[in-house]
């Protein structure tokens, strides 16, 4: 299981449950990597969506593309930040209907 906190779109940590059921939290807007996207962790920065990406990868051997993932949102905020990431955006609303 993996949970995003995002502070102001400067921060942002994330909690991993484990197979193990251990728990570990990562301070990303910590790590050299992801130096560029300090203030773009909030929508419609794209920050978030690479830390999730390499922490599937790197956690649990996922890989997240256009073809496996989708951003389901209600906001202009969560569609531009899914296209400008590279993966398809659903309206919240066509899912309620």
């Amino acid at each position: 299981m993996l949970l995003l906190f995002l502070l102001g779109g400067v921060a942002c940590y994330v909690v991993i449950k484990r197979f193990d059921n251990s728990i570990h939290i990562k301070k990303a807007h910590e790590d050299p990597r992801y130096r560029e996207f300090i203030g773009q962790f909030k929508k419609p920065g794209i920050g978030m969506f690479v830390v999730i990406k390499d922490i599937a990868q790197e956690e649990f051997g996922q890989i997240i593309h256009k073809n496996n993932s989708a951003m389901i949102g209600d906001t202009w905020h969560d569609e531009t930040a899914a296209k400008d990431f590279g993966i398809p955006f659903i309206d919240a609303k066509i899912l309620h209907e």
